[in-house]
Order: structure tokens, then sequence, then C-alpha cells
């Protein structure tokens, strides 16, 4: 008998993708493809996590959870510069942990914390991660995942945690993954909150009291490289020519404050402008691709307002804006031509807090 299910939406970055690395603001929106974390009690004084689309599983009990918390609170959490080729402890501290997977190792991390630092009791409880997100496409399928079961842990015990404590728990899963501490950021936010979100340095991440429904149509090219790859590009572009990069920097950074203040004013056909602008802004940095390209002339040239390369890009998924239905299959019709994927989706305003109300 399932007595807890959290399904967690995923994400797409309107603008600001690589100029958030470096200050700058993104605007990221969630869209209804979901993780799903399913809870149940049992009687093995162990918190069982199974992580059914890897066909993995592992059983943790309070003391081995107690000892990880120890260890990993005693990190040190300072953000890795750009450019530092020193290991983080983050690094050193998967590298410890051998015996736990490391897909597993995220979740036995949120897990410690929770019944460490606040008090959620996980033991005598399975918990079941599924999830439709695709894997490496852009979508941060991690973030939904670690999401999800951290909502769902937390539901299962009726504990009552204010939101940035959520937030911050589930980016310790994002931590782990991605071995840095910035990991999540961009990410956990839209998918907790639901609708829009925005990032910055200054004012991290920010639910936008913005519910401008749009219609997206997704731009599916195939595989993309890792998205620290990308980020070396611009790392290394900016090194051979600072003042050229940063200017295009912070004209992405505009870009995204017109693309908020597009959807506060319900101006559609201005955020899809925007959007363009922002894809041939990223083109300059060099994280775009041939395939990308094509795909957002395509939709465009189909009737799309607007498109746009989305995540760490070179390719992966873009997404382009479109008026209706009718445009969306326009827009399909023209990328299938190409041999690329397209398919139509919505911001979803509910995000995985809306199990916690």
């Amino acid at each position: 008998m399932v007595n807890v299910e959290v399904k967690s939406p995923s994400n797409i970055k309107i603008s600001g993708e690589h100029s958030v690395v470096y200050g700058g603001p993104c605007l990221s929106a969630a869209i209804p493809i979901y993780a799903t974390a399913s809870v149940k009690d049992c009687n093995t004084e162990k918190l069982e996590i199974f992580l059914n689309d890897l066909s993995m599983n592992a059983s943790f009990d309070a003391s081995a959870l107690r000892a990880l918390y120890i260890e990993y609170s005693k990190r040190d959490v300072t953000p890795k510069k750009v450019g530092d080729a020193a290991p983080t402890d983050l690094v050193k501290f998967v590298g410890s942990h051998k015996e736990i997977t490391k897909e597993m190792l995220p979740y036995a991390v949120i897990a410690s914390r929770l019944l460490v630092e606040q008090g959620v009791n996980v033991i005598n409880k399975e918990i079941t991660i599924r999830s439709d997100v695709p894997i490496g496409k852009g979508y941060a399928s991690s973030a939904a995942c670690v999401t999800a079961f951290t909502v769902a842990l937390i539901k299962s015990t009726m504990k009552v945690l204010d939101d940035s404590t959520v937030i911050d728990i589930s980016r310790d899963g994002e931590r782990i993954i991605h071995q840095i501490e910035t990991g999540g950021r961009l990410d956990v936010g839209p998918i907790y909150f639901g609708g829009y979100v925005t990032y910055d340095a200054d004012n991290g991440i920010k639910q936008q009291s913005i519910s401008t429904p749009i219609k997206i149509v997704i731009l599916d090219v195939g595989e993309k490289p890792p998205t620290a790859v990308q980020l070396a590009k611009v790392r290394n572009r900016r090194a051979l020519n600072l003042e050229d990069t940063d200017k295009i920097l912070r004209e992405i950074d505009a870009c995204v404050l017109r693309c908020i203040s597009a959807l506060r004013d319900g101006d559609t056909k201005e955020l899809g402008n925007q959007m363009s602008i922002n894809h041939e802004l990223l083109k300059k940095l060099g994280v775009s691709s041939d395939k990308l390209d094509l795909a957002v002339s395509l939709s465009v040239s189909s009737g799309a307002y607007g498109a746009k390369l989305c995540g760490g890009g070179g390719g992966g998924i873009g997404i382009a804006l479109v008026k209706d239905d009718a445009t969306a299959k326009k827009v399909i019709a023209a990328l299938k031509e190409h041999g690329f994927i397209g398919f139509e989706t919505i911001v979803t305003l509910d995000g995985a807090k809306h199990y916690l109300k």
C-alpha cells in the first residue's frame, strides 16, 4: 500500500543560461514531465530506497545515516571558483564512499540530513523513485528525482519545513550528483515551486508571481555534450577575450529581464522575440550547434514567436514559443522533416510544494 506519492515536474530555461554562471539572472519554468516518489511503511528498521529506472536498491539504518551526516556536514562549503582545478570537499566526499553507489549516494545524503538535522523519521519506510524525465537532455532530470524524494519523505511524516530548507536539502542531492556546491541552484526552485522562478547571485532562488500561460514546443535534436564541456567553452572564450565575452553575457542578462517583463505584461510576442535574441547571443558564445541553430530557424520560419537552445547547449533540446496548437503542429512537422523530435508542452504552476500544503 502506497502511503504517499509525490510528482515533481521537470523544467526548462527560458533565458539566462551561461550568463548566470557569471552573476547574471536566469529565468526557468516548470513543465509537466514528472519524476515520482512513492513512500510506504515497512518493518525493516531501515530506510529502503528503490531506483526503479536503474533497477537499483539499497537500505540504510539510522546509525549509518547519522555517520554519513556527520561526515557530510563537516565539508568546506565554499563554492568552487570558476577555473579552479583543485578538487572540492564534495569530490573528496563522493570518492571516499565506494560502498555506496554514485546513483544512491545523493538520496542517502538527503535522508541523513532530514533525519539528523530536521528530525524527519525516515526509518521503517520504503521509497521508490521512477521518472519520465529524459536524462541528459536539459530537463533537469536528476533535480526532479531528488526533489520528489525529499518532499515525499517530508510528506510521509507530516513534518513542516519552510521552503528554503526543503529546497536546500533537495539541492544536497544535486550537490552530490554534480560534485559542486552550486548544484541545483537553477533547477530545484522551479521544480519545487512550479511556474516561473528566477535565480541570481544577489537574490538567490525567487518564485515569480506570474501566471501567464505559454505554449512551448520542445525541440529535441539528439545527444548533448556534458554541461561542464559547454561551461569550459565560455570560460576559455572569456580568458581569451574578457571584454567581448562579458559584453555578450550582460546582453543576455538584459534579455532575461525583458523576458520577465514580457511575461508579466502577457506579451508573448515580445517574449518570443527576446528568446530569439538570447539564442543569437548564445551562438556568439559558441555554445549552440548546427542542429540547434537549424531547429531554431525551422521553428521561427514555421510561425513560432521565437526559439532558443535550452540548457548547456551543444545539442539536447531547444524551446520554441508558439501562439496556438496549429502553429505547434507546423513546427513539429518541420522538425520531423529534418530528423528532429518536437512535442508540445506548457508551463505548470504546480510544483512539488503542492503536496506539502
